[in-house]
């Protein structure tokens, strides 16, 4: 299995009648790769993948993949919560030369553990690459427990990663006790240095578009047995600014101050409101951002 330390979870840029810019597209990945980037998640949270047709993922899929000509993991988003629509997708995408599939959990209806179990278990009899399991609670509104993560690796081999979008390191220790097949990423910017003491392999970021560098140190610091302290405290600053509004509309307005992308979401999201904005280019200012 192909995974790497530092990912990231690319957004969609969009230009300004909301099409996908995949010219945008393409120079963000080659700028990420250049940074020390090694990994590439398509169509997650931050790509807006609830407001992309299935044609839309697919051409993004292809764009990132002829972009990285081999030289990241790239794994794609396909997760919903219809379960038969996301284990096609997952039919479909494992007939691309991708390194993986990430499903988060079914969002809004909040099955029991048992329906994770079953959601998750169907998505595994599908697919013919690993599997990342995406645990987001503050957007699905339900959690996997460990037990169920477990459960889950020990019956699917396929089964192999746990994007962890919370600050449970608990959970995460127990996991990985219990599982030694299995890999956990960060999911949350701000407590990476806390997933990297927990026993996570590394990071899946929003904040590695713009500050790719810190988290690449922050990494190869880690494995020389060094915890670099001022840059955690960094990026648990810039994560307050990151998230303070609806992800990805933060980060896509701070790409666009750097010339990336313009900042257009697609609906229901909304780009920042003018305050939010002024609070963030002063913070990008202040350290050397802009």
């Amino acid at each position: 299995m192909r995974l790497g330390h530092v990912m990231t979870a690319l957004i969609t840029p969009f230009d300004r009648d909301g099409n996908i810019d995949f010219s945008a597209l393409r120079q963000l990945c080659e700028k990420l790769i250049g940074e020390g980037c090694d990994g590439f998640v398509v169509c997650g949270t931050t790509g807006e993948a609830s407001s992309l047709t299935q044609e839309e993922k697919l051409a993004l899929l292809e764009c990132v993949l002829r972009q990285s000509r081999g030289r990241v993991s790239v794994w794609m988003g396909c997760g919903s919560n219809n379960t038969a629509q996301t284990v096609d997708l997952i039919r479909t995408v494992c007939r691309f030369a991708v390194d993986g599939v990430m499903v988060v959990c079914p969002y809004y209806v909040r099955p029991s553990q048992e329906g994770l179990y079953a959601h998750f278990a169907a998505c595994a009899e599908a697919s013919t690459l690993p599997l990342m399991l995406y645990n987001v609670p503050k957007r699905t509104g339900v959690s996997l427990s460990a037990r169920t993560v477990i459960r889950l690796a020990q019956d699917y081999p396929a089964i192999r990663v746990l994007k962890q979008a919370c600050g449970d390191m608990e959970m995460v220790r127990r996991i990985l006790m219990e599982c030694e097949t299995m890999q956990i990423c960060s999911g949350e910017d701000g407590l990476f240095l806390e997933g990297l003491r927990a026993g996570m392999s590394g990071i899946i970021s929003v904040a590695g578009h713009c500050v790719m560098p810190v988290l690449v140190k922050i990494w190869e610091d880690y494995q020389y047995g060094v915890e670099n302290g001022e840059l955690d405290h960094f990026l648990k600053q810039l994560s307050g600014y990151l998230f303070r509004c609806s992800s990805p509309s933060d980060v896509k307005a701070m790409l666009a101050m750097q010339g990336w992308c313009n900042e257009t979401v697609r609906l229901p999201l909304v780009a920042i409101d003018d305050d939010s904005r002024r609070q963030l280019r002063g913070f990008m200012l202040e350290h050397s951002l802009l």
